[in-house]
């Protein structure tokens, strides 16, 4: 007589764990029901069955045991197992993940290093990551190293160098395990069940137990699932099993078809379809049994699509596309929350997108409902792990500003709330103001000379006191991550020093809540096994920290809201809710892309009977069949993501494919959820026109701003009358504006002392010039050499003019003059006296006024100091002006450009005292127009002139009016 088998499916239209529930209290009874052990995949579902039980009981009830089995785990409880208990003296404890990375590390290294790939750490720790999931899936098969070898034949000379790699690994690696007293996990559940399957054949137990919801399986669990199904009181209970489909043989070879893994686990069971019978148990959150075989047809082989049924409509299914993944957050929110206006129901979004996951949950704080997402938040991004990010990102960019501001504004620095946590932010924004511009030095050193010297007017003279004194208590702390960050270090001691790092810093804060809880076992499991690893490079632990930590999830606290969810796929195979939003289907999403393997090519793979990598799409469809089966289900996509158009899913596209003209789209929610963001009516701001009263207007102006008041007065306005000023950047490079400053600052010395044409000298004033960088190798190796050769340039100019009968010349000459009750200022860079009067000269080490500018009017600085210095206000007699010039000084392949009024731009400057006039008529135009008289300071009233003129763009808010008519 043939061994009985109690298998069974519960079919995709209803929903799993309440039928199961409901099933296991008709079959085995509320009395029994205690006794009994349930297998579940792992420990999420046997939080969804406990759920259903409760559902199901309508009071009190005894609950079965509940164990995970099905998933590899390292917290899976095989060690409650009655019948393993009694094993567990025998069996060498597992090691922990954690510890076996720290171990595989070097292995991989190594052989990088052998093999001349060596890259930073976190490639070294992802091969590592891969190389232990290959090290699990052998043992999960029951691979031994010798078949590794003998599957070598006719391989490329790379994959053969990585599998005679691995071929030692896998060889050396339980000895080494061994020796350290522990064995990997994997193979310690493989003997544990096989354990566990052996007594249980040799000695059924008596009391029911019942295993349910696996979908795959490797062969240690399948063998223990065959053996349930053959117990007198045994039953296998298998999610959404296809009874109907007639190319079921076909299945086998395409590994990407939703019942591929359910066909190898009956295969590994030794159960034929026909054998499988249908769970008796129902629930209120079944759905429609036709639309359930609908998309089984839809999803079935490429070549059954030809005898597909006639198109129909799909029963309460419906999609819905956005235009980009903000959008389809929106419309996800929208339709979880007008499910809460049905008393009762439920909506639950299912989906891998963990960004589409977050902005959901974001969209639905705006109705103050917090959801449940059963997948958590990555440690990387939650506070607590961006502190420890942010303070070693700080240390290995040696406290560079940007990065040292970002930790010191983190919300967990700093004193927690109050007043003294708004005068910590008071502090570090003097500390921003006081490092805006050029980056200082680096380190510690470097920001604490730009505390004691900020640039000039970035902070008055008290708040320059309070930032150094503050500066002083703070410096002890930051000395400690910049010595930890010195040198490079095994894990263990950079944890270590995080650790009393950031517990100083955030005064114990970081170890709060549940991602402190996850933040403190992981750096703690950093400390005790991460002595036994690589020596890490500063500049890679911030990076490689970060995937340390993305791995680690912080799980949300109960008590969030009863009727919404947010689940995961492996969730969504157990529960179910009124209304199923399916959501991200999109290609690489879901389903995600074929996971690569870097050690065991596909060929490989296939010789040693290894499951496909496409099984892991097989999955993912069975998942979306079973959540697409639900009473209400809503299908969404985005057409593109952040950064490109996107392809939608297979899924998706088959769907729609299947339901032709019926596919029902959902046409409401895409247009609420834009009208609840959508802006009213705004009119587009009109071209500013400030008009201050004249007793408040500016009664003094450079002649180096007489042009921008003329071209854009508005942006006079703003710099001058509201006394804006645009920020510096933080660490910022040094720019042609310092380079100007240094050139100018170096020709006033020599001029002054008389050494212009003393090599030695000029050498001497470069040097003293340049000190105040010398942190910046840009400086000595770029820009030295080019001042070199712009002031031999300038000397050969001077010698050539003092050779034509010109004589002294005096530099940075200032002068002034009042008219209409306003003070024009200036000054001369260079003033120099000759036979028939004087020449006025600019330096200029960047652009030089084109000769357009120049005969309008708007470029009046050299024309206005020429009038100075004929008025007599520069500095000295009055004196008649023959010549005016600007000397373009670029150290490159021509050291200086020579731009006069005597051989040069004829339009602008044939006729001096013409061009003189126009400049002198310009600045009376400034002074009767806007500071003496009553004209609005419009914006951009020259806009061919305004290309450099943008600081204060924004605030006229240009993009309204610029063009409208």
């Amino acid at each position: 007589m043939a061994e009985r088998k109690a298998v069974f499916t519960i079919p995709a239209h209803r929903a799993f764990a309440d039928a199961l529930a409901a099933g296991m209290l008709g079959r085995i009874g509320k009395d029994d029901l205690p006794r009994a052990l349930l297998l579940l995949p792992n420990r999420r579902a046997v939080r969804a069955v406990t759920e259903a039980f409760v559902r199901a009981s309508g009071g009190a009830l005894l609950l079965p045991r509940m164990l995970p089995i099905g998933d590899v785990g390292e917290n899976e409880a095989l060690g409650l197992f009655d019948e393993a208990m009694a094993l567990e003296a025998d069996v060498q404890p597992a090691i922990a993940a954690f510890e076996r990375r720290m171990l595989l590390m070097p292995l991989v290294h190594r052989w990088q290093q052998l093999s001349g790939r060596a890259r930073s750490s976190v490639e070294t720790l992802r091969l590592a990551d891969a190389l232990a999931r290959t090290l699990d899936q052998l043992q999960l098969e029951g691979i031994e190293p010798a078949r590794l070898h003998e599957t070598m034949a006719e391989l490329g000379a790379h994959w053969e160098a990585t599998l005679n790699f691995l071929e030692v690994v896998v060889t050396a690696w339980p000895p080494q395990l061994a020796a350290r007293g522990l064995m990997d996990r994997v193979a310690r559940r493989q003997m544990l069940l096989g354990a566990i399957a052996r007594r249980w054949r040799a000695s059924p137990p008596a009391r029911p137990i019942v295993a349910a919801g696996m979908a795959s399986a490797d062969p240690a669990v399948a063998d223990v699932l065959a053996v349930v199904a053959g117990l007198p009181r045994g039953a296998v209970v298998l999610p959404g099993l296809d009874l109907q489909t007639p190319d079921w043989d076909d299945i086998r070879g395409f590994p990407a078809h939703p019942q591929c893994g359910l066909l190898h686990l009956l295969e590994a069971m030794s159960i034929a379809r026909d054998e499988v019978r249908v769970w008796e148990g129902t629930s209120a959150l079944d759905g429609p049994e036709a639309r359930a075989g609908a998309i089984g047809a839809a999803l079935s082989l490429a070549g059954s699509t030809a005898h597909w049924p006639p198109a129909g409509p799909l029963a309460d299914l419906r999609f819905a596309e956005a235009a980009n993944p903000a959008g389809e957050a929106g419309i996800i929110a929208l339709a979880m929350r007008r499910q809460l206006d049905t008393p009762g129901a439920t909506a639950a979004l299912v989906t891998p997108d963990r960004g589409l996951a977050r902005r959901v949950a974001a969209q639905l704080r705006r109705w103050d409902i917090e959801v449940d997402d059963s997948a958590g938040t990555p440690l990387a991004r939650a506070p607590s792990g961006t502190l420890l990010l942010a303070a070693l990102e700080a240390g290995a960019q040696r406290c560079a500003p940007g990065a040292l501001l970002a930790l010191l504004k983190h919300p967990l620095t700093g004193p927690g709330e109050g007043r003294a946590r708004l005068n910590w932010l008071d502090d570090v924004r003097r500390l921003d103001l006081a490092l805006r511009g050029v980056r200082p030095a680096a380190g510690l050193k470097g920001i604490s000379a730009r505390v004691k010297s900020p640039p000039k007017g970035a902070l008055p003279e008290t708040e320059r006191s309070r930032l150094a004194e503050w500066w002083k208590a703070l410096r002890p702390r930051l000395d400690a991550l910049e010595a930890l960050m010195a040198k490079p270090r095994r894990l263990g001691d950079f944890a270590d020093g995080l650790r009393a790092f950031a517990e100083a810093m955030s005064e114990g804060r970081v170890w709060e809540g549940a991602a402190g809880r996850a933040a403190a076992e992981t750096i703690a499991e950093m400390v005790q096994h991460g002595d036994m690893g690589l020596r890490i490079p500063p500049a890679d632990l911030p990076a490689l920290l970060g995937a340390m930590l993305g791995d680690v999830a912080v799980r949300p606290p109960f008590g969030k809201h009863p009727r919404l969810a947010i689940y995961g796929l492996l969730e969504a195979r157990l529960q179910r809710a009124d209304l199923m939003i399916l959501g991200g289907l999109n290609e690489g999403v879901w389903p995600g892309g074929d996971p690569f393997d870097p050690w065991i090519p596909p060929a490989i793979r296939r010789r040693l009977g290894l499951p496909e990598t496409e099984r892991a799409i097989g999955l993912a469809a069975h998942d979306f069949v079973l959540a697409a089966a639900a009473p209400h289900v809503l299908l969404t996509r985005a057409r593109r993501d952040a950064s490109a158009p996107t392809v939608a899913s297979r899924f998706w596209l088959r769907l729609l494919a299947f339901a032709g003209d019926h596919a029902a789209w959902e046409t409401e929610l895409p247009l609420l959820a834009a009208a609840i963001d959508a802006r009213g009516a705004v009119p587009p701001a009109e071209r500013p026109r400030p008009s201050p009263p004249v007793a408040d207007r500016p009664r003094q102006i450079s002649v180096t701003q007489i042009d921008r008041l003329l071209i854009d007065p508005y942006s006079f306005y703003a710099e001058k009358m509201l006394r804006l000023r645009p920020l510096d950047p933080l660490d910022a490079d040094l720019s042609a504006a310092e380079r100007g400053t240094i050139v100018h600052a170096v020709i006033e010395t020599l001029i002054a002392a008389g050494t212009l044409h003393d090599p030695a000298g000029r050498a001497a004033a470069i040097d003293a010039a340049i000190a105040a960088h010398a942190d910046q190798p840009l400086v000595a190796a770029l820009w030295r050499p080019r001042i070199v050769r712009m002031l031999d340039w300038v000397a050969e100019l001077m010698r050539a003019r003092a050779a034509g009968g010109w004589g002294a010349v005096r530099s940075e000459v200032e002068g002034r003059v009042e008219i209409s009750g306003v003070t024009l200022k200036g000054k001369a860079d260079i003033v120099q006296a000759g036979p028939e009067g004087v020449l006025i000269a600019d330096f200029k080490t960047g652009k030089v006024p084109g000769q357009a500018s120049l005969a309008d009017g708007f470029a009046s600085q050299l024309g206005l100091l020429a009038w100075l210095a004929e008025e007599g206000a520069l500095d000295g007699p009055a004196s008649r002006v023959v010549e005016v010039a600007y000397w373009k000084l670029s150290g490159g392949k021509d050291a200086g450009e020579e731009k006069t009024s005597a051989r040069h731009y004829k339009k602008a400057w044939s006729d001096l005292p013409a061009f003189i006039d126009i400049c002198r008529a310009a600045f009376r135009e400034a002074v009767s127009d806007y500071l003496a008289g009553s004209r609005p300071f419009e914006a951009k009233v020259k806009p061919e002139y305004a290309v450099h003129l943008q600081d204060y763009d924004h605030l006229a808010r240009l993009a309204e009016w610029w063009g409208r008519k």
